[in-house]
């Protein structure tokens, strides 16, 4: 009976690794778009090749406290088709298909994660900076191609400096493996892995602060602009006012 378990249990992994041989994660690319209450909005873009008819197709999914908001493969929606399960430990999306599917395809997934960020945890610490940490892991037996990391900061806020990352940034690298960019006014950092293997991730630690001015400063602004103004104009009023002067005594010694 034992012997029967074992080989029961190696036949079904057997059937599981040949289908996931048949799919190949060309690219894909992950954006944490993280908000000013704590959310995060996760996309995924995901190039897909199939070298066989494939009835469901699997990618790791990185958080199971996940919600999905929307599924799309080739602009097709395809939500009620998708679903994140625990396999081997880990949360995967599991899309399933009504016709096999084979060749090139683009599967776009967003997500939504109501607590991703904790502002109690992440600080304040000196210079009131906070201290977070994003990171991204290939729990599926098979090699993506190109693995991209993008974090977007909440509005007003940018990065301090990076504390760490996966690659590493070693000294004798002449450049870092992450790139700063501004998206839609928001402060980003984006960092890749070619090619990533099973258990490899990809992640990015980092120091942010919120670069608001206080609205004080805008009010003191706001008030020396009307000092000036008012001092200004009572100036030019003096002015007028001695011309006229001069103007009257140069009439009355004629």
């Amino acid at each position: 009976m034992k012997y029967l378990t074992i080989i029961k249990t190696l036949f079904v992994l057997s059937i599981f690794s040949s289908l996931l041989l048949a799919q190949q994660i060309d690219v894909l690319e992950q954006t944490v778009s993280i908000s000013q209450d704590g959310s995060a909005q996760l996309t995924y873009q995901v190039n897909l090749s199939v070298s066989d008819s494939l009835s469901a197709v699997q990618i790791p999914a990185g958080y199971e406290n996940m919600e999905i908001t929307s599924v799309s493969m080739d602009d097709i929606d395809i939500t009620s088709q998708t679903a994140i399960i625990i396999d081997r430990s880990s949360p995967v999306f599991v899309v399933n298909f009504s016709k096999p599917i084979s060749g090139e395809h683009t599967i776009n997934i967003i997500t939504q994660i109501n607590e991703f960020l904790d502002w109690s945890e992440a600080g304040p610490e000196e210079f009131k900076t906070y201290n977070w940490e994003v990171n991204y892991t290939n729990t599926l037996p098979i090699s993506i191609g190109r693995c991209d990391l993008t974090v977007i900061l909440p509005e007003n806020w940018n990065f301090h400096r990076i504390t760490g990352s996966d690659p590493e940034f070693k000294k004798k690298q002449p450049k870092p493996p992450y790139i700063f960019a501004k998206v839609r006014d928001r402060a980003s950092v984006s960092i890749s892995r070619t090619p990533m293997e099973y258990m490899e991730s990809v992640g990015i630690e980092f120091a942010f602060k919120n670069e608001q001015k206080p609205n004080v400063l805008v009010w003191v602004g706001l008030l020396l602009s009307f000092l000036y103004l008012y001092y200004f104009r009572h100036l030019i009023s003096r002015r007028d006012a001695k011309s006229i002067i001069d103007t009257n005594n140069d009439k009355e010694s004629k």
